[in-house]
């Protein structure tokens, strides 16, 4: 991949450092001229798209080697399938990991949405000799939390989700898993502030459910609302409503047409088959919508954008340390990656803004990797950011 001379020095110096702190030591070498090269393709949010990302091997001749090579990699993937969401992201950094490092890629797939169908296709993916099964999303937590201590040769790597109970009771991470938690708010952010800067005051926001990733997706957008309006001399009123359901339906959609109808210029979703419903009231209604969680932008017209969790640069980054030395210090741990890992973005490939321009996304996204913008995690209803630009309405 090229490298855009414009790509802004203090982006650099945040893009190297960043991927020194996400993988092992070593790995790309860091502080040499090789690891600048590979963090710089693996972080520059100008060039890098999470659907065509593929990790490059290191040059330096020094990098830890490969092990295992040839080995299986096993992607589960939840009964909705892998077409959209972080499933397909994540299978893809499967997928582009196997075929970049010598490795096989297997997918599986829970035949129902139960946690005993989703246990039953990750035993199958472990018992298959896979030396990695990779999965996403709170719903495959409480099956790696029953099975992950019965094979404590295979490696699992569980993204968005924590191990645990089916009664929330109990958390555990065998010292075979590490669980990837991503910055739903640093992608929230984005998206809000994205929205205000293009002009819009009017915004709303539908989760599924009030889940604290849900929750973080939604308090970010409200803080880079916040932020923009702000820096804009704005006043933003911001509707807020949890539905409870994944469900796309027709109440689920005479309620965004109204809040189209009552002047909410774009609306944000999060969750399930919400994204329909939105949008055949967006089309009704001359509204705008902003999908989070995973990149729906090129596949209407309405949707102005998407708050992004980069699944498949993460899982190749992750692949490649676990290949080099299995999990090391991160073993049974959690570890939440940012935008200091490439972790979260607006796409590039379809820009749909006038007014935002993505010289203007460069330097917020700079600032973000950096640590100069600041976004905290707020995870529960109760507890939100001190927004006096922004009036939020809670509608549950």
């Amino acid at each position: 991949m090229r490298f855009r001379r414009s790509l802004s020095r203090r982006l650099r110096r945040a893009a190297a450092a960043a991927l020194c702190a996400v993988l092992p030591l070593g790995l790309f070498g860091c502080g040499t001229a090789a690891s600048s090269e590979a963090a710089q393709q693996a972080l520059d949010p100008v060039d890098m798209e999470d659907a065509s990302f593929v990790l490059s091997a290191p040059t330096d001749p020094e990098a830890a080697t490969l092990q295992n090579v040839g080995a299986t990699i096993a992607f589960v993937a939840d009964a909705a399938g892998l077409e959209t969401g972080l499933d397909a992201s994540v299978w893809r950094g499967v997928q582009n990991f196997a075929a970049t490092f010598g490795y096989t890629a297997q997918s599986y797939q829970a035949e129902a949405d139960t946690d005993e169908a989703r246990e039953t296709a990750l035993r199958s993916a472990a018992e298959s000799g896979a030396a990695v099964v990779v999965c996403s999303g709170q719903e495959m937590a409480v099956a790696v939390h029953a099975i992950q201590g019965n094979y404590p040769t295979v490696g699992y790597l569980l993204l968005e989700g924590e191990p645990h109970s089916a009664d929330y009771t109990s958390y555990e991470t065998a010292s075979n898993t590490h669980c990837v938690l991503f910055s739903e708010e640093q992608a929230g952010y984005l998206a809000g502030y994205a929205a205000v800067m293009e002009g819009y005051t009017a915004l709303g926001f539908v989760g599924a459910d009030s889940m604290p990733e849900t929750v973080r997706y939604c308090t970010g957008m409200i803080q880079g609302a916040e932020a923009a309006a702000e820096q804009e001399g704005e006043q933003v009123r911001f509707e807020v409503w949890y539905v409870g359901s994944p469900d796309a339906g027709d109440a689920v959609t005479a309620r965004m047409g109204s809040w189209y109808t009552d002047g909410v210029q774009a609306i944000a979703v999060c969750g399930g088959q919400l994204l329909d419903s939105c949008l055949t009231a967006a089309q009704d209604n001359g509204g705008r919508v902003i999908n989070l969680g995973w990149d729906a932008t090129a596949q209407n017209d309405a949707v102005l954008t998407s708050g992004v969790l980069n699944g498949s640069v993460i899982t190749q980054q992750q692949l490649y340390a676990y290949f080099t030395g299995g999990w090391g210090e991160n073993a049974g741990k959690t570890q939440t990656v940012t935008a200091s890992e490439a972790a979260v973005s607006l796409p590039m490939s379809v820009w749909k803004f006038q007014n935002f321009s993505r010289e203007a996304y460069r330097q917020l996204y700079g600032d973000l990797a950096e640590g100069v913008v600041r976004v905290e995690r707020y995870s529960d209803t109760a507890t939100l950011p001190e927004t006096p630009n922004v009036a939020v309405d809670i509608e549950n």
